[in-house]
């Protein structure tokens, strides 16, 4: 059908519209769209694209601060209604002064309950903090408001605010916050008393070193099925509570130069008074000062903390405030008058005169002249430095008269007025003053500064697993892998992660501690740094630029210049022209956030396409490609690129990496719809897998026969003959090695009907393998006709051809080569079976991973076959040790058992035609046979009848006569279950060794005799006739047998009968 006059058909118009949203062109998409609906109304997928939204939000794990003015419905019936609009009026400008101080935002507002969010527009790296401090504000703004309209209007007002952090979705374009983070916010505020704040337990730990908390009983609310736990906001703390401080690890330098300089403090000799530590946040600058105060306690020095405060950068000496405070013993409670008492007596205490240095430092800790003392005489800024040098002379009283640390923390963040002190400290120290700085990378260090500056390094990876079994030795080597790649040996990060590692050793995501400053350092002021930094989260940790503006999509126009921006702010670093990197795991982390669910599965896509658009001249990273394709739910597409992927890893013969993408390929699989071509897909992966699988670890292993099963009753439900050919010839390799020899010959009569024109490698193919089996059935002569068959006509069988086509391990031509090797050898033609093994090694060289490793595998165990039965056994050792190298280098871990069985053999026949004694031919047999064992129980049986027949011998000649006779006899049962006759008459043959009455032997013997002849086994019958002439001495039987042998003395059998044939008294 034909939408309009160009011929363009609505699946054309819907593939293009798809392309125009993953593009970002919406425009393009709608327009697209609506031609599909002119013809075709209610098309579902036309509207589908119509429903999607203009522009998508953002995922966010934001600070959610609800007010509620406490019953304002009994109040609006208790005033005038202009008195109530304007004391609510007020109520909310209050509010919103307070939000706007502390740099929050206000959502929304539905009555006298007002939304605020902090983290958004505008981030930082502390938004809770800001929250419950905004919220104790907004509780105090309050009060004085409800006793001004006492005053006015003899009503008074309260509110209760509450307070929750966690994920939202963000309406950028409505401002507006969506999710339970919200409404759980609303319901804690109805569980604050009036005139206080409550907090979630998501928000207590983020707070509970600033802010004072009174855990209350959890209590139910509306909407939350469990009890909701919160807690009350007592007020800030002075000063955090001491935290046991992890090991310092990688900071050895470090560490020592503070000894050193605290050694010559306390001699009065430093003549370089400050130690600045400098570093990116979380690097271990705060862990390094405090080092510094454990040693000054430790040797009983005092020790005076400066700390800066992200809110208080612009508020004069709010570092010597706090101070101030603190060793006043200065509360929330506290009031004036009791604040200058206490002021006056820390005064005294430290030698100075109160009545000089309170009138200079009471403004500072907020204390007004009104409250008992007289103002300083002085004004601007002669008053300000006198503030200053008082400021200065109070911090050197508490160092007293002894050698002391000052530690200035956090500089980055003084205000003018401390960053004065500071320069003064360091100016005027006299030699026994330690001054430890701390600070983040920018412009605040002075150059002049008489200080040893330590820029610190990431700890490496080394020193980021020693911290890690630090701080929990439980931690498992997979999970302290994890945490080195996230943290990239910033040791704030390792804490926090490994202190989230749960029991199963996943982690829990971004640590709520580590997301705000991670989050203010990805916000930005613009709006198109969002989309870009969503992007390239997805793109991974690193990329380049081309891909991100692919990614990005139509808004991809200021990409270089946002990238550039984001470097400056230290989440991403250059790598190279064009390449980019995130500074660290936990800010991509952050960032892939950040994108809802339908905008993360755009990007994905999006990612996938710019890949292998990208590399229209080389091969994709198809795993990469494939998990962007299941990330974005295009499973159909994610199925391809998994299967690339194999292909591959296939071709650098990374066979296990093969079949794991194969697997995951199936998993995406399971997501596509039911239909015909899905199943023939199924049909297709599962092949290869267990082909794959069945090369390296044998057809009985991992999912192989599940595989085939499956398969067979995908390929019988319905029309499918191609895939139910494909499936019967991959059940070959599954019942020939399992010796199961009369299903594989109904199998492949089977297939045999099955060869058409169309298929010409079917020929050879077909022909090669019932060859084999008829080889293993024991009837050579036949097997050689079809052997040659399938040579005859080996072009057919294209190596590229078969590889999707054949899914056998062998190759049908090598094949034939070997078992023709075989057959010769059997005919004692040790010439001929040479330049059969050579000819499928000059196969091997022509065939695709895995099928050239392992069939030049199967070659070297025919070879080694061929050395062994003419007692060429110094060769046949050459060809295990090539075998086994193969086998390791390629990763068969089939062939390294062979390899294994193999060499036990070939030393266990040195042993012997080294004639060993007994002991040592008995345990050798026990080796073989254990290996031998093993393959049984594994149930690959195929060939062990040679193995059972060499542990006879070695038993034989160890003496034990009956359990040779035993173990021969299994092996004919063996023999007789699977309809493996191939080496009957060698069984029966060494068997006869056991008896020891000669009528017994010789009727043994010629049992053999017989089997050997009628399977065309020259060389078993050479051998037979050999030990018939032991018994009866005649030689006349060996004639014929040495006239029609075409073999030479390099077979011991063949000599042997030469040189009894040779002696007089025999002819």
């Amino acid at each position: 059908m034909s939408p309009g006059e160009t011929g363009t058909t609505i699946d054309e118009l819907l593939d293009r519209a798809v392309q125009a949203i993953n593009a970002g062109d919406r425009a393009t998409a709608t327009s697209l769209a609506g031609q599909v609906l002119s013809v075709d109304r209610g098309n579902p997928e036309a509207e589908d694209l119509l429903a999607i939204p203009p522009r998508y939000g953002e995922i966010r794990r934001l600070t959610i601060l609800f007010a509620d003015m406490v019953d304002s419905t009994a109040l609006s019936t208790r005033m005038e209604p202009e008195n109530y609009h304007t004391l609510v009026g007020r109520y909310r400008d209050e509010v919103r002064r307070v939000v706007d101080r502390y740099e929050g935002h206000i959502s929304s507002i539905k009555g006298d309950g007002l939304l605020a969010v902090f983290g958004h527009p505008k981030a930082h790296e502390n938004d809770v903090r800001r929250a419950v401090a905004a919220g104790l504000d907004i509780t105090r703004a309050v009060a004085r408001l409800s006793a001004q309209a006492e005053r006015k209007f003899g009503e008074s007002i309260s509110v209760r605010v509450g307070i929750h952090r966690g994920l939202i979705y963000l309406d950028t374009d409505q401002d507006d916050v969506y999710g339970f983070a919200a409404n759980l916010a609303a319901r804690l505020s109805g569980l604050a008393a009036p005139g206080t704040v409550a907090v979630s337990d998501a928000v207590a730990p983020l707070v509970g070193d600033s802010f004072e908390l009174d855990a209350r009983p959890p209590a139910s609310v509306k909407g939350v099925e469990c009890l909701t736990v919160h807690h009350r906001v007592l007020g800030e703390r002075h000063e955090a509570p001491q935290l046991r401080s992890p090991e310092l690890i990688g900071r050895d330098r470090e560490r020592a130069s503070l000894r050193q300089s605290w050694q010559r403090a306390r001699a009065g000799t430093l003549t370089r008074p400050g130690i600045v530590f400098r570093g990116e946040p979380g690097i271990g600058k705060t862990r390094l000062a405090a080092e510094a105060a454990e040693m000054v306690r430790a040797a009983g020095g005092p020790v005076v903390r400066l700390f800066g405060s992200p809110l208080h950068t612009e508020t004069g000496l709010h570092p010597v405030r706090r101070l101030i405070e603190r060793r006043c013993g200065i509360t929330r409670l506290t009031d004036a008058a009791e604040r200058l008492r206490l002021l006056q007596a820390e005064l005294r205490a430290g030698g100075l005169d109160p009545a000089i240095a309170t009138p200079l430092l009471a403004p500072v800790i907020g204390v007004g002249p009104e409250h008992g003392y007289q103002a300083a005489a002085l004004e601007g800024r002669t008053l300000y430095e006198s503030i200053g040098v008082t400021v200065l002379q109070y911090v050197l009283a508490c160092l007293g008269r002894h050698a002391g640390l000052v530690i200035a923390e956090d500089v980055h963040w003084f205000d003018a007025s401390t960053a004065e002190l500071l320069n003064s400290l360091l100016a005027g120290a006299d030699g026994r003053l330690l001054v430890v700085v701390t600070g983040r990378d920018g412009d605040w260090l002075q150059t002049d500064w008489p200080a040893e500056v330590f820029d610190l390094p990431p700890l490496t990876d080394e020193q980021s697993e020693a911290l890690i079994a630090a701080l929990n030795p439980a931690v498992t080597r997979a999970q302290r892998a994890e945490v080195v790649e996230r943290c990239d040996g910033v040791p704030f990060y390792i804490e926090h992660v490994v202190s989230e590692l749960d029991g199963a050793g996943t982690d829990s995501g971004v640590p709520e501690a580590l997301y705000e400053p991670l989050f203010a350092r990805l916000h930005h002021s613009r709006p198109d740094v969002v989309p870009v930094v969503e992007a390239a989260a997805v793109i991974g940790r690193a990329g380049d630029l081309p891909m991100l503006r692919a990614v990005v999509g139509r808004d991809a126009e200021d990409v270089d210049d946002i990238v550039t921006e984001l470097v400056q702010a230290r989440v991403l670093e250059r790598r190279g022209d064009d390449g980019w990197r995130f500074r660290h795991e936990l800010l991509r982390e952050v960032a892939a956030e950040l994108a809802p669910p339908s905008l993360g599965r755009d990007l994905h896509a999006r990612a996938a396409r710019a890949l292998v658009s990208a590399a229209a001249d080389a091969e994709p990273d198809w795993p990469v490609v494939a998990s962007h394709f299941e990330q974005a739910h295009h499973y159909e597409e994610a199925v391809e690129a998994y299967h690339m992927a194999s292909a591959n890893a296939r071709r650098r013969g990374a066979l296990q990496e093969a079949v794991v993408c194969l697997t995951d390929a199936l998993t995406q699989l399971d997501n596509c719809p039911a239909n015909p071509d899905r199943d023939r897909k199924e049909i297709a992966i599962r092949m290869e897998r267990g082909f794959l699988t069945g090369a390296t670890q044998g057809s009985m292993s991992g999912e192989g026969p599940a595989d085939f099963q499956r398969c067979l009753a995908l390929a019988s439900g319905g029309d499918y003959e191609d895939e139910l050919l494909t499936t019967l010839t991959g059940l070959i390799g599954y019942y020939v090695p399992r010796a199961e020899l009369r299903r594989a010959h109904d199998l492949v009569d089977s297939l045999s009907a099955r060869i058409t024109e169309n298929r010409p490698w079917s020929i050879p193919a077909i022909a090669s393998v019932m060859g084999s089996v008829v080889w293993l059935e024991g009837d050579f002569v036949a097997a050689r006709d079809h052997l040659l068959r399938a040579l005859a006509d080996s072009s057919a069988a294209d190596p590229l051809v078969l590889d999707t086509a054949w899914w056998v391990h062998v190759d049908p031509i090598s094949l034939a080569h070997t078992y023709m090797a075989l057959t010769h050898t059997a005919c004692g033609d040790l010439d001929r079976a040479h330049t059969e093994l050579a000819n499928s090694l000059r196969r091997c060289d022509v065939l695709g991973s895995p099928r050239d490793a392992y069939n030049r595998a199967s070659t070297y165990y025919m070879e080694i076959w061929v050395r062994l039965e003419s007692s060429q056994i110094d060769q046949a050792a050459t060809a295990v040790a090539e075998l086994r190298t193969l086998s390791e280098q390629s990763g068969l871990d089939l062939w390294q058992l062979v390899g294994r069985t193999q060499h036990a053999t070939v030393k266990a026949l040195a042993a012997l035609e080294a004639d060993a004694d007994a002991a040592t031919l008995a345990g050798h047999a026990e080796k073989v046979a254990r290996w031998v064992d093993g393959s049984r129980r594994m149930h690959l049986k195929m060939f062990l009848t040679f193995h059972d027949a060499i542990v006879g011998r070695l038993l034989i000649a160890a003496g034990a006569a009956q359990r040779a006779r035993e173990r021969l006899e299994m092996a004919l049962r063996h023999a007789e279950e699977t309809g493996m006759h191939f080496y009957d008459g060698e069984l029966m043959r060494v068997r006869a060794r056991t008896f020891t009455a000669p009528e017994e032997r010789r009727k043994a013997l010629n049992e053999a005799l017989e089997f050997a002849r009628r399977q065309g086994a020259i060389l078993f019958e050479l051998r037979c006739l050999l030990e018939l002439y032991e018994i009866d001495g005649d030689p006349s039987a060996l004639v014929d047998v040495v006239r029609r042998f075409p073999g030479d003395a390099r077979w011991p059998e063949f000599a042997r009968a030469q040189t009894i044939l040779a002696r007089p008294d025999q002819r």
